[in-house]
């Protein structure tokens, strides 16, 4: 990779599913050098999540762009071997065992410290490295009952996986900082990041704030302010801070008197009273259009938008004009559609130089880099260590 803030960082990502690989996904796309690891004769459980044709699905190709891939048996000791010879390259190293497995395997910390002192090495778990959750099986869901997102839903949950992208955006964050303070002369270290404290991080700033100051008197969640509103035809998006907006809303709806209600005039009120506000308010608007409600709010300066399904927000202008999505030409997958980067960097601009890789797709070429000869490689294929 040529390209990009972390061009010449190496990563080795021995994770799975969605936490771990999304965390190195970041990387990647900011121009580190990321080499993915799969298990011999077992596909990732996100290469048959979704769409799929071949060995790609639509989650697949998002995530797995700009990194290469390599098929490795890491329980079989040529196979440990020949990841311990890679993580002595590495600057990080990913992995989302369940605790203590990878001190089992011989590739924890200390193992690869011991070789690396240099190595920033992080560690996924979905509760944390010990507790009384710590063993359990975990996925997304179990995490949103847990962490209390599913009862800011109003009891219900996210459509997505919400719990492992934020943990491994908190784990990217982590890394990026750790890279920094070795470069500050602190050597590497061992990050840990877990799913539920990153969930809980994440909700606290507003989910939580009653019980941030549990002798407060409670005030209403966004969870009641955040609904979208009925239209005569469909939904739309709309939301107010302060008393401006709030009375170029009343009077786009046709309520100017709203405005003037004691209950709503300032923001503590509009808070307290949040239901009584969304009876009257969303009254007016079930007599207006979608439309006709956005035009009148766009003209008082209200923050509104359209409810859109996910089709049409390929179409939106704003999309359109950010070139947020990226069609391109997959070499087993067809036509794919993917988003840029999010974060633009005006000197060290990033590219998506690879697609996301076939299963075992770079094994070769990154064993001879190691400077394993082509018979070594088919004789470690013929015994199962790589594939």
């Amino acid at each position: 990779m040529a390209h990009g803030p972390l061009a010449g960082i190496k990563v080795l990502d021995v994770s799975a599913a969605v936490a771990g690989p999304w965390a190195s996904s970041q990387l990647a796309e900011q121009g580190a050098s990321v080499v993915f690891v799969e298990k011999v004769g077992v596909k990732d459980v996100m290469r048959m999540t979704g769409a799929i044709e071949g060995e790609q699905s639509g989650c697949w190709v998002q995530m797995h762009r700009n990194k290469r891939a390599i098929d490795l048996d890491v329980r079989a000791d040529e196979g440990r071997e020949i990841l311990l010879r890679l993580a002595d390259e590495a600057d990080v190293f990913i992995q989302n065992f369940r605790p203590g497995v990878a001190d089992r395997l011989g590739i924890g910390y200390r193992d690869l410290s011991a070789r690396n002192p240099e190595i920033v090495y992080l560690s996924i778990s979905g509760f944390g490295a010990d507790g009384p959750y710590a063993d359990r099986p975990v996925y997304d869901p179990i995490i949103q009952g847990l962490s209390g997102m599913a009862d800011t839903q109003n009891g219900d949950f996210v459509r997505s996986i919400v719990a492992d992208k934020t943990t491994a955006m908190t784990a990217a964050n982590a890394v990026l900082a750790a890279l920094v303070a070795r470069a500050g002369g602190a050597g590497g270290q061992h990050i840990e990041v877990n799913l539920l404290d990153s969930m809980l991080a994440w909700l606290f700033v507003d989910a939580y704030w009653n019980l941030t100051l549990p002798d407060a008197e409670p005030a209403p969640t966004y969870s009641e302010w955040y609904a979208p509103w009925e239209t005569s035809d469909g939904l739309i998006t709309a939301n107010w801070t302060n008393f401006a907006q709030y009375q170029g809303a009343c009077r786009a709806v046709g309520r100017p008197d709203l405005a003037d209600d004691p209950r709503f005039t300032t923001r503590e009120g509009r808070m307290r009273n949040a239901q009584a506000q969304r009876d009257e308010f969303g009254a007016a608007l079930r007599s207006l259009t979608s439309e006709e409600a956005l035009v009148a709010l766009r003209d008082a300066d209200v923050s509104c938008g359209p409810v859109l399904a996910r089709r049409e927000v390929l179409d939106d202008p704003q999309v359109r004009h950010n070139a947020t999505v990226i069609e391109s030409e997959h070499p087993t997958a067809g036509t794919t559609r993917t988003v840029r980067p999010p974060a633009r960097f005006s000197e060290t601009p990033t590219a998506i130089e690879r697609h996301a890789p076939g299963k075992g797709e770079h094994t070769d070429e990154i064993l001879g880099e190691l400077g394993l000869a082509t018979g070594e490689i088919e004789r470690l294929r013929a015994a199962g260590v790589v594939g």
